[in-house]
């Protein structure tokens, strides 16, 4: 009676199902595991797997070693990565609505711009540029300064510089600034600067330790030229085939919760950036005199103005964007 008891317990312990092994995530990082944007990645990533409890893995692949900012897209659409991080600005022409929270003169920082977007996103305003992946967060990079190696205080001094850019907006804008834009990925920044291929660089302060632009420049105009824009989004397929409780994780932790988690470490990485920039010998950080601003404001107005006519509803996506800011700015 004994061994029979002892061999059905056996037959029923290899019967039963053994705990499946958690589903792996692989997440692009375009960059260096170095500063406080990939840390709070990481504190989602970590948050995520905690509650899914074993059900799912995420883990980042910092460096460009699945992706970097010029293929991410392509690689998280087609599966190689199943989610990632990078800017809009090499695949801008895919997100025309999108671009609105890159105009200048708009918002008037990266947190209200961030918390527009995800808005417009919710809301449906934007959503129809999202078929091919399922965005997670939005990240808006605190507003452009120009770092050049010459000062610049006037639209006199910044004619005929050849300066970066990034996406259909900045393209625009810096001709009719007096610029000639040069079409520049970030990872190509301090090279191109150092070999004089552009003179000055548009990017927001967390860039400037990022890819040590204080180390090739030594004068920063903080203008408002509007911001570079950016998402965290996973591929269409991964998402769908993720288990319940891993499901249940990734949602409870991205979208506006996630956005946010950005828009704080944004924070830290601009204080970061300008108190190292301000710190270094030779170093200058200016603004335009208010009168000079205007004359900078009516130069790039046109910009604005094509935006709208060239974009599928543009002039719907403007005012409701506009809308939104207005309501962020009143606490709502």
């Amino acid at each position: 009676m004994k061994k029979t008891l002892l061999t059905a317990l056996g037959l029923a312990v290899l019967a039963a199902p053994a705990f499946a092994d958690p589903v792996q995530i692989k997440f692009a990082y375009p960059s260096a595991p170095n500063n406080a944007l990939f840390q709070a990645m990481q504190g989602w990533t970590d948050d995520v797997n905690k509650a899914a409890n074993g059900a799912i893995e995420v883990k980042i692949f910092p460096g460009g070693v699945i992706a970097d900012n010029s293929n991410m897209y392509d690689r998280v659409t087609g599966g190689v990565a199943d989610m990632g991080f990078a800017v809009f600005g090499p695949v801008s022409s895919v997100f025309p609505k999108t671009n609105v929270g890159t105009l200048p003169f708009e918002a008037k920082d990266h947190r209200e711009d961030a918390l527009a977007l995800w808005a417009l996103y919710e809301k449906g305003v934007i959503r129809d540029e999202f078929s091919k992946f399922h965005p997670l967060a939005f990240i808006v990079f605190p507003g452009l300064v120009i770092h050049s190696k010459k000062p610049i205080h006037t639209l006199a001094d910044i004619k005929g510089m050849k300066i970066s850019v990034e996406g259909r907006v900045l393209s625009e804008m810096m001709p009719r600034l007096g610029a000639a834009p040069i079409s520049l990925t970030p990872g190509e920044l301090y090279q191109s600067l150092q070999r004089g291929l552009v003179e000055a660089v548009p990017q927001g302060w967390p860039s400037v330790p990022t890819f040590h632009l204080n180390e090739v420049t030594n004068f920063h105009l903080e203008a408002p030229l509007g911001f570079n824009t950016g998402y965290v989004a996973m591929n269409n397929d991964s998402y769908a085939k993720l288990p319940p409780a891993g499901k249940a994780a990734v949602d409870k932790f991205s979208y506006k919760p996630f956005t946010e988690r950005l828009i704080a470490a944004d924070d830290t990485m601009q204080a970061v950036g300008r108190d190292a920039t301000k710190a270094l010998p030779g170093q200058t950080i200016a603004q335009l005199d208010p009168a000079e601003e205007a004359r900078w404001k009516a130069a790039v107005a046109p910009v604005t103005d094509q935006w709208v006519q060239a974009t599928p509803d543009g002039a719907k996506v403007l005012a409701a964007f506009r809308a939104e800011l207005t309501a962020i700015r009143g606490g709502k």
